[in-house]
């Protein structure tokens, strides 16, 4: 009788230690935003939709091929004029996260342009703060099919996040770019949490 409580006596701990069950078991979704779907008008600011492909962007808005440097896919990307902007999971469902998986890239100032330094935070649920600063090339007079889009993947490390924020330099000082941070093919995984129970 004493082996048998001895071998139960681990599985009593573990029951003990569980917490209770909540009957949710948090989903996750690939996803790609690829921006072809929106509507686009010339000359108006074509914003990006709240909770597109489940994430809200915050300066960024669509833009269209214009002869220059084409986006990975279609005809159409997400444009910060400025910039700088900012992409983050909505509050509900609560507890929801996103993994980076990738994206292409360029910065967009005209020609000559000089290196372009691309800073990318990621502020995850725990309050952690990530960056890398990743570099589009310099671009000088050249014939249209040389100017592309970049593209970079991100580690594991990029998961468990609920925002990202992105801002332009020059590479060689730091100075301003007086430009825009064009982006395409963003790749992502969204986890939706469950609720406290």
């Amino acid at each position: 009788m004493f082996t048998t409580i001895a071998a139960l006596l681990p599985l009593a701990c573990l029951a003990i230690a569980a917490p209770a069950g909540t009957g949710c078991t948090p989903t996750k979704e690939a996803k790609v935003a690829r921006f072809d779907d929106l509507p686009y008008t010339e000359g108006s600011m074509n914003q990006i939709p709240p909770h597109y492909y489940g994430l809200s962007y915050f300066t960024f808005q669509v833009d269209q091929y214009d002869h220059w440097i084409p986006p990975t896919s279609g005809n159409q990307w997400a444009m910060a004029f400025g910039g700088s902007g900012n992409i983050s999971i909505p509050d509900s469902p609560p507890k929801s996260t996103f993994e980076l998986d990738s994206f292409s890239y360029a910065c967009v100032s005209g020609v000559p342009q000089p290196e372009c330094a691309i800073s990318v935070w990621g502020w995850k649920a725990n309050g952690k703060v990530i960056k890398r600063k990743i570099k589009f090339p310099k671009l000088d007079p050249a014939p249209v099919e040389a100017y592309v889009m970049n593209k970079t993947k991100f580690s594991h490390e990029w998961r468990d996040l609920k925002s990202l924020g992105f801002s332009i330099a020059r590479a060689d000082n730091g100075g301003d770019m007086y430009g825009g941070l064009a982006l395409d093919d963003i790749a992502y995984t969204i986890t939706f949490g469950c609720p406290d129970s």
